[in-house]
């Protein structure tokens, strides 16, 4: 290479280089301001788990008693199981290393000897457990509603009709129901129509399964033992919004639950201990409707005080659990995401339309009403 376009170019580099540098600082995003007390989640069931704080909370709970348990019997885990079952309204209860094993050992127990388990196309037990429930206890589920919360009544008979009077017939025997339901942004099953599922399916001899691993986060108002009432066994997850590192619960009748833990052990899932999750989930259950209360109040008054303003409009979803859609005016919309950055607030970015999803979380109560507002407003 010519030794005078070396220099050159060398040269030119080091002017070019701090400029692009710069330009492109200068055209990055504002990052996230460090994790601290005041940070907010306005997307997803709350805060990412964070090792240390989890830790040296778990420590200090352990101080105030002896949660110890042995290969999950006694100890905290007894105390959750006894907690939960009063909660959800039934006899017993199992605490589960996992919900994909609190669903799949729910439907065999309660398919019993019949080979077709009806489930939603859009459901967790269908579309994100790798067949477990097909390949390990031979069931053949048969999924209902694509694209939507659940099936209607209609939809059910017609499957429960169609395996009962083919040229082989064939017993449906469960119904699982996932509610709230993760892939139609959170949208709870109304009580109503699963009031009228529950009676044709004890009326067949079909059995009800209720995947409610995100139950605890349905409004206030929400009746969840009536819910639960009308199912054989629920499902509960422990860490998406419990405070817990792993773990689940599954509720039912004391001889649906005695089968529950006999094949837990079977399948390999009776852990040595699971007291760390059992205590953080009981300590998250003390306050834990007090502080939805309060999320879903604050919320509420980031809502009417945009709609009052003119910036944002709330779309109906009369069977919404914690996901509510804001409808933005251009001007809220435009810089949202930003502005939510640089105040250490978590939100999704608004769609072409304008329109984000809010996720109603305790993280809220972090910070008053008015700040949110402030920071729709712009």
């Amino acid at each position: 290479m010519d030794r005078r376009h070396f220099l050159a170019g060398s040269l030119l580099g080091a002017v070019v280089a701090p400029s692009v540098a710069l330009a492109q600082t200068q055209a990055s995003p504002p990052p996230f301001p460090p994790v601290d007390a005041r940070s907010v989640w306005l997307v997803g069931d709350g805060a990412p788990s964070d090792a240390v704080r989890t830790a040296t909370r778990l420590a200090e709970l352990v101080q105030k008693g002896k949660p110890r348990d042995g290969y999950l019997s006694g100890g905290a885990v007894g105390e959750l199981e006894t907690r939960f079952a009063t909660l959800l309204g039934k006899e017993d209860c199992a605490f589960l290393p996992t919900g994909t094993l609190a669903n799949h050992v729910a439907v065999r127990i309660l398919a019993g000897d019949a080979t077709r388990v009806i489930v939603q196309h859009e459901s967790h037990l269908y579309r994100d457990e790798s067949d477990a429930t097909q390949l390990l206890s031979g069931l053949n589920l048969v999924n209902l509603a694509p694209g939507r919360a659940g099936p209607t009544l209609d939809e059910i008979k017609a499957a429960v009709d169609e395996a009962e009077n083919g040229p082989y017939p064939l017993r449906i025997g469960a119904i699982s129901l996932e509610s709230p339901v993760r892939r139609a942004r959170g949208e709870l099953l109304e009580v109503s129509a699963l009031r009228d599922i529950a009676a044709y399916a004890k009326g067949k001899g079909v059995r009800l399964h209720l995947d409610g691993a995100r139950l605890l986060l349905a409004p206030p108002s929400y009746d969840v033992a009536g819910a639960a009432a009308l199912f054989d066994t629920v499902y509960v997850s422990l860490y998406k919004y419990l405070d817990a590192p792993f773990g689940a619960v599954l509720a039912g009748s004391k001889a649906d639950i005695a089968k529950a833990r006999a094949l837990r052990h079977q399948f390999g899932g009776t852990i040595y201990q699971g007291w760390e999750s059992a205590v953080l989930a009981l300590a998250a259950l003390d306050d834990f409707q007090a502080r939805q209360k309060a999320a879903f109040a604050t919320a509420d008054q980031v809502f009417a005080a945009l709609e009052r303003a003119g910036a944002a409009r709330l779309k109906p979803a009369p069977n919404a659990s914690n996901i509510r859609q804001l409808a933005l005016k251009p001007k809220a919309a435009e810089g949202l995401f930003d502005r939510m950055r640089v105040a250490g607030v978590r939100l999704p970015k608004p769609d072409k339309d304008g329109v984000v999803d809010f996720w109603i979380n305790d993280t809220i109560n972090r910070r008053p009403a008015e700040e949110y507002v402030k920071l729709f407003l712009g």
